[in-house]
């Protein structure tokens, strides 16, 4: 087929990793960026060329910069740049470039190659370079140790910054009765899917490892995995020491782990470009990309589902003029096991399809660096497709927040037009909230945590007068309650809660 030259072109793929091992150095999340921008523009076989034509570095937002301010000493203890793409610029040669500093979560990887793919098809940009590092495994490393370090920076140049947007990741609700983190959010998504399988507490577990058994393969193979120990799925279902319960139903081993010092990096031109320097045969296409977000969680209809990011890989499928039976092979967002059903669920893919579900070894085995992941997504999707020998297709689902926001690619290793611009998917409100629920309720959603000073037990649940949902906490001083949400499975139990401060759930007198 006939192809316009302006069509952008994925022409490099880099990534590094620094373990804990005898070569560790402890380099920042910059230098380790830096790293991985290096190995892209070489990959495209013709480096230097390529460098002058790049216009635009984009960086994907660091966990630095991606929390509240309060947090900001925990996660960067050591100080940080008060701009990452300028600090990574300034150890690369490449003159023409302007910084881009992206907005946070796990969907921006795959959103910036299409934005930056569109900037290249109207000639605003000749080339750009798509980066993002954590290493969060080093700054844990260090302060283990006893040890200093200063990780500040304050480069001198403009950033097209476009702030946190994290807004989407508070709930009042939800953050009045502690639930504040993913670990204490997911896994009530998850106990939602488990109750519309119908599936008892050993059942879903199960499945989970199995699951998870098939990205820990993976990872294991992979010398970029910052975890690369293998797990068997009764390894990964078996709860221990080194395998403690997160929040019920996840263990550790199926979550994602970010202490890990890992960077990526995408080159991004034109199509006559490669062709000029010959290397036109290394290049990637993507086929297809779609966009979704979803309301808050609250107000979903079904907790465990995400209507927005099925949309969004038909779309997606649809803009690439394929069929999800046509993928070859994906890499689904895995931060926990909840988001890959949902893209599975999408694509209609179940546990017994062959085709990989992940190609880096998901974010629980491979590691979780941040927003950036998705960026290792997309790596791995540019090395595996240039190693087919026939025409193939691949498929890279990015999530952030709690499936929140989405972002879909499906990327092709033979000449194809750039995708058009498609509708972001939207989904609507449609469950009332309520701060104090009536006295009678009905356990929709919990999750259960051991933790140092007191167990504890997080709760969603619906009024029985009209199915509005209201949170709270299972009592604190019953420990007999506390030991029923641990043993027992308290889905569509009907309790008694009294509302206050933080509403407080009891099971109703037999």
């Amino acid at each position: 087929m006939s192809i316009d030259p302006d069509t952008p072109v994925l022409l490099g793929a880099g990534q590094f990793t620094e373990h804990l091992d005898g070569d560790f150095v402890g380099l920042t999340p910059e230098e380790l960026a830096a790293k991985a921008c290096e190995a892209a523009l070489s990959d495209t076989g013709a480096g230097e060329a390529v460098a002058a034509q790049i216009d635009r570095l984009a960086c994907v937002r660091l966990f630095a910069h991606s929390v509240p301010e309060p947090v900001v000493p925990v996660i960067a203890p050591f100080g940080r740049s008060t701009s990452p793409p300028l600090s990574i610029l300034r150890s690369l040669s490449l003159p023409n470039a302007t910084a881009i500093y992206s907005r946070a979560c796990g969907d921006e990887p795959q959103r910036l190659v299409f934005e930056m793919g569109g900037a290249i098809l109207r000639g605003e940009i000749r080339g750009a370079v798509i980066c993002g590092a954590e290493a969060l495994a080093t700054s844990r490393h260090l302060q283990r140790q006893g040890l200093s370090a200063d990780w500040s920076d304050d480069p001198v140049g403009e950033t097209d910054d476009r702030g946190a947007g994290i807004d989407l990741l508070f709930d009042t609700e939800l953050n009045r009765h502690g639930a504040f983190a993913p670990v204490d959010i997911y896994p009530l998504q998850e106990q939602v899917r488990r109750s519309e399988l119908g599936l008892s507490k050993t059942e879903y577990r199960q499945q989970l490892a199995k699951l998870m058994a098939h990205f820990a393969n993976v990872a294991s193979h992979n010398p970029f995995a910052m975890f690369r120990e293998p797990m068997t799925a009764d390894e990964i279902g078996e709860e221990s020491p080194k395998n403690r319960l997160m929040g019920d139903p996840h263990l550790k081993s199926m979550v994602a782990k970010d202490g890990v010092n890992q960077a990526a990096a995408l080159v991004i031109t034109r199509y006559e470009t490669a062709v000029s320097m010959g290397v036109a045969d290394r290049a990637i296409y993507l086929q297809g990309h779609a966009t979704g977000s979803e309301p808050q969680v609250l107000t979903r209809p079904s907790l465990g589902q995400a209507a927005s990011m099925t949309e969004a890989y038909h779309t997606a499928l649809a803009s690439a003029g394929v069929t999800a039976d046509q993928i070859a092979a994906a890499d689904l967002y895995s931060c926990f096991p909840i988001a890959v059903w949902a893209a599975m669920d999408a694509l209609g893919i179940d546990l017994g399809d062959p085709r990989p579900l992940t190609l880096t070894g998901g974010l629980p085995f491979f590691g979780g660096p941040g927003n950036n992941y998705s960026t290792h997504g997309i790596a791995e999707m540019v090395r595996w497709l240039r190693q087919q020998s026939e025409p193939t297709t691949g498929i890279v689902g990015a999530n952030g927040g709690y499936l929140s926001k989405h972002a879909v690619g499906v990327y092709a290793n033979i000449p194809v037009d750039f995708p058009v611009p498609a509708a972001e998917a939207t989904a609507a409100e449609a469950v009332v909230v309520v701060a104090d629920p009536e006295s009678e309720g009905v356990i929709e959603s919990y999750t259960f945590q051991r933790q140092a000073d007191k167990s504890r037990a997080i709760v969603v649940g619906r009024q029985v007068s009209d199915g509005r949902r209201w949170v709270g906490v299972a009592d604190p001083d019953d420990a007999d309650l506390l030991a029923w949400f641990e043993a027992e499975d308290p889905l569509g139990v009907r309790v008694e809660v009294v509302a206050g401060e933080r509403n407080v759930v009891r099971r109703l007198a037999e």
